[in-house]
């Protein structure tokens, strides 16, 4: 049953990948580091989650739905990845900071059982970003946060169990609210000139 399952969601994804591959279709020079989507013919909605942060204070969906915020994934023991996506984070702050910008920055992690509210404050720490608008989610389940990204991010996440590391998106997602409305490159893509000019510009 369980290979049955397997089988079933491969084939879910490829359809999904296929199906939205016009996001990428753009030639411009930003295409690869900037995705509008916006232009797109539906919206893109975040669904329900609710968490704790680094703090262990409670965390929901809920109470981002007049704020311009940005997602990623992480987890704390990711051997690969994060360790590029964090430190561009970091940058992308810094910048918003400058820019007199009013974001917060949210970070889900993917392996919540094994990353407590204190390990992600040490995680965060450890990068030097600051908590003043930026905060780690954990508590939930593995199932829910695989759920949510699925559904929200249109990704998945999935277990490399022989490498010890855990599938999950690269992109910064920019929300309006419950919309996503851009995707930014996170990793060695990451372009923080185009990316902070474009928040700039949607939200000054």
């Amino acid at each position: 049953m369980k290979r049955w399952k397997g089988y079933i969601f491969i084939g879910m994804l490829f359809v999904f990948l296929q199906g939205c591959s016009f996001m990428y279709q753009n030639s411009t020079p930003e295409s690869s580091a900037i995705i509008d989507l916006t232009n797109s013919e539906e919206e893109f909605l975040i669904t329900p989650l609710t968490g704790v942060d680094q703090n262990g204070e409670a965390w929901s969906t809920d109470e981002m739905a007049d704020t311009w915020w940005v997602a990623k994934t992480i987890f704390s023991r990711c051997p690969t990845v994060c360790m590029t996506m964090t430190p561009n984070m970091v940058k992308l702050q810094e910048a918003i900071v400058d820019e007199g910008l009013d974001v917060e920055i949210i970070s889900f992690t993917v392996d919540p059982e094994f990353d407590t509210p204190e390990r992600m404050a040490e995680y965060g720490e450890a990068y030097g970003a600051s908590f003043d608008n930026w905060r780690f989610i954990t508590g939930y389940t593995e199932e829910e946060i695989v759920e949510f990204v699925l559904d929200s991010f249109r990704a998945p996440v999935m277990r490399v169990e022989e490498q010890n590391d855990i599938s999950h998106p690269t992109r910064f997602y920019l929300m309006n609210g419950h919309e996503i409305v851009r995707m930014y490159k996170g990793d060695e893509g990451f372009d923080l000139d185009a990316t902070i000019k474009d928040m700039a510009g949607l939200i000054k």
